[in-house]
């Protein structure tokens, strides 16, 4: 059975290991760590205790930025990319999010054509953003307006946590 769950260190291995499949210039092991320690939302994809997938987001105020998605390469197409999105957006409306962002490698036309189809729209770019083994790459920046509106009590003290540098959980 397939659950998200926020990340713990034990399986901090696994995503390693699908990043190193999944990107060209993959993050560093401190860099994922450093995520963990920076209190981001970094949340896995299990199947039975297997990592099969992940995010990290950063929220900021009526802001967020999707730093990583990533899905292991035998489970791609199986709707795994799908529900880790779904949980970026449902933290993004419990924090009173309105707008998240991310970027994408040009030549990446799998993931630009997935973040199209998960209501994402191009607006903008990042002049030799990503790193590439010999020169750069171009990012292109996505967003996606989310439907609500309306802020909670919950979402307001977020925000306010945010501007006096404490945290509600």
């Amino acid at each position: 059975m397939r659950k998200i769950k926020k990340i713990k260190k034990a399986y901090l291995e696994q995503v390693f290991g699908i990043e190193q499949l999944s990107n060209s210039t993959p993050w560093s092991y401190s860099s994922f760590l450093d995520c963990m320690k920076k209190d981001y939302e970094f949340y896995v994809s299990l199947e039975d205790e297997k990592v099969i997938g992940f995010f990290i987001a950063s929220f900021s105020l009526l802001e967020g930025h999707l730093l990583n998605i990533s899905v292991a390469p035998n489970m791609k197409r199986q709707g795994i990319g799908n529900e880790l999105l779904k949980k970026v957006e449902n933290l993004s409306n419990k924090f009173g999010i309105k707008e998240i962002f991310l970027e994408v490698r040009e030549s990446n036309q799998e993931a630009i054509n997935f973040y199209k189809k998960n209501g994402f729209i191009e607006v903008g770019i990042r002049k030799n953003y990503y790193k590439l083994y010999e020169g750069r790459e171009d990012a292109l920046i996505f967003s996606k307006k989310l439907r609500d509106n309306s802020l909670s009590l919950k979402q307001i003290l977020y925000i306010l946590s945010n501007l006096f540098r404490f945290r509600i959980r």
